[in-house]
Formats: C-alpha cells, structure tokens, sequence
C-alpha cells in the first residue's frame, strides 16, 4: 500500500510539471542586441559623440590660451629678477608677473570646471536617454510576448561570475530578439543618401 501511494505522487507530480510546463511558456531576448541594433541607440549614440568633438575643440581652444598665458607668465617671472632693470621697474614687473600667474590659476580653474560639468552633463544625458530607449524596448517585448504567448522572458545576454552565458540552452523559437528589432526599427527616418523610386 505504501508503494500505491508513493507511485500515486509520483505520477501527479509529474502531471503537475507537464501542466504548469503547458501554462509557462517562456521567451528569450538578446537586450544587448536589440540595444544594439536599435535605430534610437545609434541615433543618441551619434549625437553623443558629436558633442564630444565640440567639446574637443573647445577644450583644444582653452588649452592654447592657458599655454599663451603660462609663457607670458615665465617670461614675466624672467623680467623680474633681471638685474639691468632698476628696483622700481622690477617692482611693477614683478607685479605683472603675479598677475599673469593669478590669471593661469584661474584658466586652470575654469578647464576643470568645464571638464566637470561636461563629464556631469554627459552621464545624466546618457543615463536619461538609455532609459526612455530601454522602455520603448521593454514595452515592446511585453507587446510581443503577449502576441506570442509567452508569460516570462528571460535575458540571454547577460553572463555569469566567470564569463559565461547565463542561459545556454533554449529553443531558437523562442528568441524574439530579431522580431522586437524589427518591429522597434520600423518607425525608423529612411537613410537621407537613400536614391527616392
């Protein structure tokens, strides 16, 4: 008798897994992927990377006048020790010299300011792009999860400790990371150099 009943669980344990199994249909995405190839990504990507060269340029800019400025500086340090000058006119010289010195630090001053609130600027302009991206990107999984009927989808490009995917194993069919793609890039401008028929 105590085998009919161990055999009696076992049998609906395992009809419990085939129906749950039935229930829980599970869909897989490459998020990396569909980050990737998202027209929107490359489009913040470009502009990001625009900017970067105007502030390039600009920082190219004021580092050449601080360079102007530090050799007028030494030049003006040199002057002041110059014995042929008299006390008086070392004086003023000397005076010019810290003045242009004070002038060095506060050039100094203002790169690292520029440089810091570009950098500041920067991250809070990626981080707000990625997420307004990443909900266009999850509201359309869930939407194609729904069509698909799929109650859970799980992330394949994410690794593990050491290296390794995550998920290694799972149907092709159930990858919807190419049909989310499409359906993200369908709304995308047409390529401006693209021949109009």
């Amino acid at each position: 008798m105590k085998n009919f009943f161990k055999s009696l669980l076992a049998v609906l344990l395992v009809c419990w897994i085939a129906a749950v199994s039935a229930e829980d249909r599970i869909g897989v995405v490459d998020l990396e992927k569909i980050f990737r190839e998202y027209h929107k990504s490359r489009s913040v990507e470009n502009f990001i990377n625009q900017r970067a060269e105007a502030v390039r340029a600009y920082l190219t800019q004021l580092q050449k006048q601080l360079n102007e400025l530090r050799a007028s500086a030494r030049k003006l340090g040199t002057d002041a020790v110059n014995p042929a000058l008299s006390e008086s006119e070392k004086l003023i010289t000397q005076k010019n010299a810290d003045e242009a010195l004070r002038k060095v630090r506060a050039k100094e001053a203002e790169i690292q300011l520029y440089v810091t609130e570009v950098s500041r600027e920067r991250k809070e302009l990626e981080r707000k792009k990625r997420a307004e991206i990443m909900a266009d990107i999850h509201a359309e999984i869930k939407r194609r999860a729904a069509v698909r009927g799929f109650n859970f989808i799980i992330d394949k490009s994410g690794r593990t400790l050491n290296d390794q995917p995550a998920l290694l194993l799972f149907p092709a069919g159930r990858d919807i990371s190419d049909e989310v793609i499409r359906e993200l890039n369908r709304t995308a401008p047409k390529n401006k150099t693209e021949v109009k028929k």
